[in-house]
């Protein structure tokens, strides 16, 4: 639906239902927000420790990140064969 058409089903409701509309959108886009403002805090801390670790010397450059999300989900790891690594360091404690 477009914008448009939107306002137009809105038109044709009650006064209440109408305020119930704007109460409810006020409430998403309010949430929205949140979420945006935590993603780009979290992505701020992200920087920072990644500025941390460049100024300690831990890693040689602050690492890009180019993948997108449809990127890392169509990741599979690649096979090995042979037993995992868990069950080589469980073997190895006995």
């Amino acid at each position: 639906m477009t914008p448009a058409e939107i306002l137009g089903e809105i038109r044709k409701m009650t006064l209440n239902e109408a305020r119930e509309i704007v109460e409810q959108l006020i409430n998403y886009l309010r949430e929205q927000e949140k979420a945006k403002l935590a993603m780009e805090e979290i992505e701020a801390r992200e920087d920072e420790f990644e500025r941390y670790l460049l100024a300690k010397g831990v890693i040689s450059q602050i690492p890009t990140r180019d993948e997108s999300d449809e990127e890392f989900d169509a990741f599979e790891p690649i096979a090995v064969e042979g037993e995992s690594l868990s069950e080589t360091i469980i073997r190895e404690r006995r």
